[in-house]
């Protein structure tokens, strides 16, 4: 296994902002993903440094308030980082290497794209855009539409069936969403459970609606 080399990896950081390390976490792994890539760099950790990495993640999530700190260079976080690791385990006499502390470095970052996963508001202060326009979510809605177009021309049903076969229809779109994807952004549903709940509650309202129709 290749050494880790921190003079490289922070040549590599210079150049950008540290919003857009957060950033390119958030937009390659979905959440459950990345709670696991937190825990298994934990894990990573010499055993007796891993008790200190949850503190640690408190240390830095008071500089999460500071809104120039998302702008600074990413190389300069890094740096500061880096040295804050190798205080802390110097301090509590604790043995390291580089590799150890590269791991600190990305537990913070790993802790910080898990709080803005699903906060708008954290986002924005970030310096993080939005996200690119759910673009599938929003195609598989026009399987409810058009079946609420096809029933409203071709049918003599009622208004309230119409309305109940679309909502139907828009359940089982959601549900699949809920099972393939884990999430339905053009509703802003961002976590599986998320999507399930709203489906069935598609699903059931959509029933009672068509048979309050008939």
């Amino acid at each position: 296994m290749q050494k880790i080399n921190l003079e490289q990896l922070r040549e590599g950081f210079q150049g950008k902002p540290f919003c857009e390390l957060v950033k390119h976490h958030l937009d390659r792994q979905k959440q459950d993903t990345r709670i696991l890539g937190i825990q298994g760099t934990v894990e990573m950790l010499p055993e007796e440094a891993r008790p200190f990495a949850e503190p640690f993640i408190d240390r830095w999530n008071d500089r999460a308030c500071e809104k120039d700190f998302w702008q600074m260079d990413t190389s300069i976080v890094f740096d500061e980082i880096i040295d804050d690791a190798r205080s802390v385990l110097s301090e509590s006499g604790i043995q390291f290497d580089d590799e150890t502390l590269f791991n600190m470095f990305n537990i913070i970052v790993l802790s910080y794209a898990y709080s803005a996963h699903d906060q708008p508001k954290m986002k924005e202060f970030i310096g993080i855009r939005s996200s690119k326009f759910p673009w599938m979510s929003a195609i598989s809605l026009f399987y409810p539409v058009l079946a609420t177009f096809y029933i409203s021309t071709r049918t003599p049903a009622s208004f309230p069936i119409i309305i109940g076969y679309g909502l139907a229809n828009l359940g089982y779109v959601m549900f699949a969403a809920g099972i393939f994807a884990g999430a339905f952004r053009i509703f802003g549903l961002t976590k599986r459970w998320q999507v399930f709940v709203s489906a069935i509650v598609a699903f059931l309202v959509g029933t009672i609606l068509s048979n309050v129709g008939v």
